[in-house]
């Protein structure tokens, strides 16, 4: 009989797992990877230093350093045992690298100047008026946040502003902020996305009348909006949001969050979510926003954690305008983390029984 322990000692399960191409991620006292045993899009595979262990939450797949080396090989638990506690032998390299960033989506120069343009004008205009002011602190949303994101209000003029800055209109039709004589935005709250630099990059208006569509959004690529700003915050974690005033709830609450602006996940956007390590899942406590949340679980894979919104609360910006909202949520996502952490302690030793 060959010492299990011993072996596991000498072969620390990171490391060997790198020697055999998978790329892996710290999260928390794990590392993350894309699995190699399966056709794997998102790092379903988590090594456990601190046990010796791994366990791939797509295929299911785990056990220690033997079984690792074991299924890799093609060999028995008993043959790579014996070769293990001789030494590593070669092992299959087949590289299984994490995917990298995608590039954001861009402007031409043309529609950049007229978004950002259009966004210092609407930020102008929210200084006069105080009622929408008002409207926004009764949402939970401060001067300071307001100012800090620069927010505005369509109130007209857009036109003759843009002229008087030497912009062509043809940028503005084509992206939706003009149509002829009109303004389509007019008459809404305008929440901009910005870039690393503070540039609006994209926009969306809320209507302050029951008239027309709740949102309107700017005819281009809808990002993740506040991405470049949570990444700023670093790579550590993320909170997922429906709405733009969710969001700006949680920016008041200065956590870093990014809006899906509906439930769609795109291809783009399930790609940026993946550069975090961890991603606290808050959408709307309704049919389709539990829907798009177990969809984005089960798209993100072992970083996703599903948030629950206390009682009674639809969406975060409503839990915003309560007394004690803040504390309420960061309690929700302190239960998010337990319940993750006990989910993993019992696949750990689930799985460590079946390798001793």
């Amino acid at each position: 009989m060959h010492d299990v322990a011993a072996i596991r000692a000498a072969h620390p399960i990171a490391a060997t797992v790198a020697t055999a191409g998978v790329e892996l991620r710290p999260s928390g006292r794990r590392l993350v990877g894309l699995c190699p045993f399966h056709r794997d899009r998102d790092p379903s595979f988590v090594v456990y230093p601190e046990t010796a262990s791994w366990f791939c939450y797509g295929c299911h797949a785990g056990g220690d350093v033997i079984d690792f080396v074991a299924r890799i090989s093609g060999t028995s638990f008993r043959e790579t045992a014996a070769q293990l506690s001789q030494g590593l032998p070669a092992l299959p390299s087949n590289v299984v690298r994490l995917p990298a960033r995608p590039p954001a989506a861009r402007l031409d120069a043309a529609s950049s100047a007229v978004v950002e343009a259009t966004v210092a004008h609407y930020e102008r205009a929210l200084v006069k008026y105080r009622d929408v002011r008002s409207y926004l602190v009764r949402r939970g949303i401060s001067v300071e946040t307001a100012r800090r994101l620069r927010l505005g209000y369509a109130a007209g003029g857009l036109a003759r502003q843009l002229r008087s800055s030497g912009l062509r209109l043809e940028a503005a039709e084509r992206l939706g902020l003009t149509a002829g004589n009109r303004e389509p935005f007019t008459g809404r709250v305008v929440v901009p996305d910005l870039d690393v630099q503070g540039r609006a990059t994209w926009l969306t208006g809320r209507a302050l009348a029951a008239c027309g569509p709740r949102y309107l959004n700017l005819r281009a690529q809808s990002p993740l909006l506040g991405l470049a700003g949570a990444r700023l915050v670093g790579p550590h974690a993320v909170v997922v949001v429906e709405g733009p005033f969710d969001w700006l709830t949680a920016c008041e609450w200065e956590l870093p969050a990014v809006a899906l602006v509906g439930t769609h996940a795109s291809r783009l956007a399930l790609a940026a979510l993946r550069s975090f390590r961890t991603v606290y899942l808050a959408l709307d406590a309704d049919g389709p926003g539990r829907r798009a949340s177990a969809q984005l679980a089960s798209a993100l894979g072992s970083r996703a954690l599903t948030v629950a919104l206390p009682e009674g609360a639809h969406d975060l910006n409503e839990l915003g305008q309560r007394r004690g909202g803040r504390d309420a949520f960061l309690a929700a996502l302190a239960e998010a983390r337990r319940r993750q952490e006990e989910s993993w302690q019992q696949s750990e030793r689930t799985h460590l029984n079946r390798a001793v």
